[in-house]
């Protein structure tokens, strides 16, 4: 089981708990303790591919839930119940329709996600205090196990809906470029969505450092309007790693990479839209946005002070797009990073750890997640994410 099974965890509860994490459970079988006769869920984690069995604590927090907590005989769907129904449905609104239906149930082979777990001590299974279902059966959402996870500022605009993005790195496919040529490689490689594994739209960030100052430059791969048909298309990653080299910003880090003095990396990343009920989520509840806060950024108050901190995502796709439904820090004392800080196998990197309030045995957690609708989004906001500004109108991200 995971190392933070080690941690004694304060919280404002009387006595203590483990530290509690937030994981992906793939769902072999539904069972029951035979001790006990506790109801359980047996799957596999797919952040560390252990089999697990999970039981859903009680709930005994202070204030009253506003909806019935799913409990474990909830989520009980024999193997192929909902995944045969959605292939005899005809359309895709007959099926959204029903998923809204199924709210908890998911069958064997799709995803369950655990939150605020331990490992209860007596038993060796995991005490989860709350379950939410990501993927009702095996196709039905692609759930990213431990992704090194930012969740980005909202965007207004006057023209159009408002925005909002995560991004993703992913520091194992850092490449440490000393020249030129090696730079133009990393970045391509990067561009192409070597390393990218959630889909999105592609980037790099770019990390300098002479080991006293470190600064990061985050890049998206350009998309180009066709003046004829007016539809947007990636920038092939060659021509892409071309135009970022020739402007002001690309021939200086470019004079950088040989220099004994300064270490480049060239970090590969993406992009990824949030659904529009994701968004209203934490959007319009304050006590959702608060969560985000305090997971996700380095000044609570602060909506530019982003971090990234290791998370599991769900992510569906909306016709050429895709968006991302629900995201959360696998650890309830994540380790936060800025841009310019996250370690890499070149860099130890520099870290803030911020404690997720609230005691994980009593209250309900607040994830960035939908309201039991995880299909309802809107393909425009996808495109009008994708296609705001032309560009050459983008400037490179600097994070000082």
């Amino acid at each position: 089981m995971s190392l933070l099974n080690t941690i004694t965890e304060q919280t404002g509860a009387k006595g203590s708990l483990p530290a509690t994490e937030n994981f992906a459970v793939q769902v072999l079988k539904y069972d029951h303790d035979k001790a006990s006769g506790e109801p359980t869920i047996v799957g596999t984690r797919l952040d560390t591919g252990e089999e697990v069995t999970v039981f859903l604590r009680p709930y005994r927090g202070a204030n009253q839930l506003k909806a019935p907590r799913a409990e474990v005989k909830d989520f009980v769907a024999k193997e192929g119940e909902i995944s045969t129904l959605m292939q005899q449905l005809p359309t895709e609104e007959l099926r959204r329709q029903v998923l809204k239906g199924q709210v908890a149930k998911t069958e064997p082979g799709g995803t369950i996600i655990v939150q605020r777990g331990f490992v209860d001590s007596k038993t060796g299974m995991v005490s989860a205090g709350w379950l939410q279902s990501a993927a009702k059966y095996p196709d039905h959402a692609k759930v990213a196990a431990n992704v090194m996870l930012r969740v980005d500022p909202v965007t207004y605009r006057d023209n159009g809906p408002a925005t909002s993005t995560a991004t993703a790195i992913y520091p194992e496919a850092s490449t440490l470029v000393k020249s030129q040529d090696q730079l133009t490689g990393a970045l391509i490689a990067a561009f192409g969505g070597n390393g990218n594994e959630v889909g999105g739209r592609n980037g790099a960030l770019i990390r300098l450092t002479d080991g006293t100052t470190n600064k990061a430059i985050e890049l998206l791969l350009p998309r180009v309007k066709d003046k004829q048909t007016e539809e947007y298309s990636d920038m092939s990653p060659g021509e892409a790693a071309a135009r970022f080299l020739a402007s002001p910003n690309g021939k200086q880090i470019a004079s950088f990479a040989g220099n004994p003095d300064l270490k480049v990396e060239v970090v590969p990343l993406a992009r990824l839209v949030l659904g529009s009920q994701t968004k209203a989520s934490y959007e319009k509840s304050a006590g959702k946005l608060d969560a985000v806060n305090t997971a996700y950024r380095l000044v609570k108050d602060d909506p530019e002070e982003t971090a990234f901190a290791a998370s599991y995502i769900v992510i569906h796709r909306v016709g050429e797009g895709e968006v991302f439904t629900q995201a959360q820090p696998l650890s309830n004392k994540p380790a936060l990073f800025h841009a310019r800080d996250v370690a890499t196998p070149h860099f130890n990197g520099k870290s803030v750890t911020l404690e997720i309030k609230g005691s994980p045995q009593e209250e309900a957690p607040e994830p960035l997640e939908t309201a039991g609708d995880d299909l309802d989004f809107d393909v425009n906001e996808v495109v009008a994410a994708a296609t705001a500004s032309e560009p050459s109108a983008q400037p490179s991200r600097m994070r000082m």
